[in-house]
C-alpha cells in the first residue's frame, strides 16, 4: 500500500510542476513587458531537439542490439557519459539554432532568460509533472488492490518484471522523495536558464562561440550525475545536493555574463523621444499663450 501522505505529495508536486513554470514565464513577461515568443520557442526547441531528435541516437546506441549498445549498456561510465553528451549536444545545439535563426529580432538579454524559462519549464512538466501523475495513477491502482491483477494479464515476462519493479518503487516512495524531486527540478530550471544565457551570448557575439562548447560540457556533466542516480549507483540525496550546488555555481557564472549583455533600449528610447516631443509642444503652447495675453493687454 502507498500511504496517504505520499499520494497527496505526488499530486501536489505534479500540480506545482505545471503551475510554477507558467508562473515564472508570466512574471518575467509582466516584469519586463517583453514578448512571450522566446518562451514558446524554448518549449518547441526542447520538444524537438531534447526529445524527438535525441530519440534517434538513443534508439541506435541504446535500444537496438549491437556491439555498441551492449558496450554502453554494460558499462555505467559509458552509459553516463553517453547520456550526458547526448543531452548536452542536442539541447545546446537547439538553443543555439533558436537564438541564431528563430529569435534574431529578440536581440536583448531578457530574451535569453525568457527562452530558458520556456525550455526548462516544459522539461519540468514532462520530466516531473507527467511522472508524478503516472505515479499517482499507479498508487491509486495499487491501493485498490488491482496492480497485481493487471500485471498477471501481461503475456511477456520481461514486462511483468518491469511493472513489478515499478510497483515496489512506488510503494517504497516517501514524502521526502517527492520533495527532493521538486527541489531537483527547480535547480534544473535555474540551470536551464543559466545555460540559455551562455548560448545567447555565443550566438550573438562573434568572439564568444566557445561559450557554446562550455554550455555543452556543463550540461553533459550534470547529466552524467543524473545517469549514475538512475542506475542506483549514488544515493538520491547526494545527487540532489550536488545538483543544487552545481546549479548555484553555474547561475552565478551566468549572472555575471547576463549583466554584461545589452538591454533592450528601444522602448525606453521611444519613451524619451515621446517625452521630449511632449515637453517641446507644451513649451510652444505656453509661449503662444503668453503672446496672446500680451496682445490682449496691449489692445
Amino acid at each position: 500500500m502507498v500511504s496517504e501522505p505520499v499520494v497527496k505529495a505526488m499530486m501536489e508536486i505534479a500540480a506545482l510542476s505545471f503551475v510554477v513554470p507558467f508562473a515564472f514565464v508570466l512574471i518575467w513577461k509582466m516584469r519586463f513587458r517583453k514578448s512571450i515568443i522566446p518562451s514558446l520557442t524554448g518549449v518547441l526547441v526542447f520538444l524537438t531537439f531534447g526529445i524527438i531528435l535525441k530519440s534517434v541516437p538513443n534508439l541506435l546506441f541504446l535500444s537496438v542490439d549491437s556491439p555498441v549498445s551492449r558496450f554502453i549498456n554494460g558499462s555505467i561510465w559509458a552509459y553516463a557519459i553517453y547520456c550526458g553528451l547526448a543531452a548536452g549536444i542536442f539541447e545546446e545545439a537547439g538553443r543555439y539554432v533558436a537564438f541564431k535563426l528563430f529569435l534574431k529580432n529578440h536581440d536583448y538579454r531578457e530574451s535569453s532568460v525568457a527562452y530558458g524559462l520556456g525550455h526548462g519549464g516544459i522539461e519540468c512538466i514532462v520530466v516531473l509533472g507527467f511522472a508524478m501523475l503516472q505515479n499517482f495513477t499507479y498508487a491509486q491502482i495499487i491501493n485498490a488492490g488491482q496492480m497485481e491483477e493487471m500485471i498477471s494479464t501481461f503475456p511477456d515476462e520481461s514486462a511483468k518484471a518491469v511493472f513489478m519493479d515499478l510497483q515496489q518503487a512506488i510503494i517504497n516512495m516517501t514524502v521526502q522523495d517527492c520533495i527532493w524531486a521538486g527541489v531537483e527540478r527547480l535547480s534544473a530550471l535555474a540551470l536551464q536558464v543559466s545555460l540559455s544565457v551562455l548560448v545567447y551570448q555565443a550566438a550573438r557575439i562573434q568572439n564568444k562561440k566557445h561559450l557554446l562548447a562550455i554550455a555543452i560540457l556543463l550540461h553533459a556533466l550534470i547529466d552524467v550525475f543524473a545517469a549514475f542516480s538512475q542506475q542506483g549507483r549514488l544515493p538520491v540525496a547526494v545527487i540532489e545536493i550536488v545538483i543544487i550546488i552545481y546549479a548555484l555555481i553555474v547561475s552565478v557564472f551566468a549572472y555575471k555574463i547576463y549583466t554584461s549583455l545589452p538591454h533592450d533600449d528601444r522602448k525606453s528610447a521611444e519613451s524619451r523621444q515621446n517625452w521630449s516631443f511632449a515637453s517641446k509642444k507644451l513649451e510652444k503652447d505656453s509661449s503662444s499663450g503668453n503672446g496672446s495675453t500680451g496682445d490682449g493687454n496691449g489692445n
